[in-house]
């Protein structure tokens, strides 16, 4: 270990609130006697564009600085390579840093990556054949409600309360419950569905587990769909989730596969890691073992 890159969103909450904790990482970094760049992000794809460029100047190890969608791009370009990432968690629900048990204190982070403890994690890829576009994905896919609530928060609203813009988001999606039915091929069997989350984690955006039986280091996926167009069904699913009750219910499909084709007449939506990216068709799969992550080495 001799190069780190710190890449971080200064508008991530924690480094809003206190923007001098990124140079508290990178002195705790060289303190151990590492090189360390930090490069601020200034908008949406410009965390993987800075990761590329790390990677290209020889980093042995890319730090994300902030949320799960700066992390989603920060991992892009390090699939596939030996080059590590690791996950400061600065942002709203920081989802992979608490699946990986990753500290929040830089001086535990940064020994953590001094001393390379390490494992490997599988990662999800949605990617669309006709067209060739494709993105990893590190947490889950979502497809219907989930990416329609995405696509209406106010990020700004965002920015000031975090968990809260989603949650306002999602109470105007319930008034409205602009669904978009979909069909979902598993295993050699097709489904029809208003959500499905095809999950690489147990944890849905902190607190809920849409997945509970999914793993990141699983060669599989974990897929859950979900059929109703009932507001009350739906708002029971939301509350069974905290603890994964919901994959009793007989209207509840969950399955394990290695891929899932997923298409609609009505283009339903799609997100990654909680952030927007398109519409179906979509075809997802799990790519295994594939990124080299810091974590303890009880995670």
């Amino acid at each position: 270990m001799r190069k780190v890159s710190l890449i971080y969103n200064p508008t991530a909450g924690r480094l809003r609130r206190r923007p001098e904790e990124v140079e508290r990482l990178a002195a705790a970094l060289r303190a151990r006697g590492l090189e360390v760049e930090a490069d601020a992000t200034t908008g949406p794809g410009d965390a993987t564009r800075l990761s590329a460029r790390a990677v290209e100047a020889g980093a042995d190890c890319v730090v994300a600085c902030g949320g799960d969608g700066t992390t989603n791009e920060v991992a892009q370009p390090l699939v596939g390579t030996e080059t590590l990432l690791a996950v400061w968690p600065c942002g709203t629900a920081n989802v992979l840093a608490k699946d990986l048990r990753l500290p929040r204190r830089p001086e535990a982070l940064a020994e953590l990556i001094a001393r390379e403890s390490a494992r490997r994690i599988s990662v999800g890829r949605a990617f669309k054949l006709e067209n060739g576009w494709g993105r990893y994905f590190l947490l889950m896919a979502g497809i219907g409600i989930d990416a329609t609530i995405i696509r209406s928060v106010d990020l700004e609203l965002k920015r000031r309360s975090g968990f809260g813009a989603y949650w306002a988001a999602g109470l105007n999606f319930l008034t409205r419950l602009p669904l978009t039915p979909f069909s979902l091929a598993l295993n050699g069997d097709r489904h029809e569905g208003t959500f499905a989350s095809i999950a690489n984690s147990p944890r849905y955006g902190g607190w809920f587990r849409i997945a509970p039986q999914a793993r990141i280091d699983d060669d599989h996926l974990d897929v859950c769909l979900f059929n109703s167009r009932s507001r009350v069904v739906y708002l029971c699913y939301a509350l069974l989730s905290l603890v994964g009750g919901h994959t009793r219910s007989p209207d509840v499909l969950y399955r394990t596969a290695r891929e899932a084709r997923a298409n609609s007449n009505d283009a339903a939506l799609v997100q990654l890691d909680g952030e927007f990216v398109g519409h179906l068709p979509m075809r997802f799969e799990c790519v295994p073992r594939a990124l080299r992550v810091v974590a303890p080495a009880a995670a």
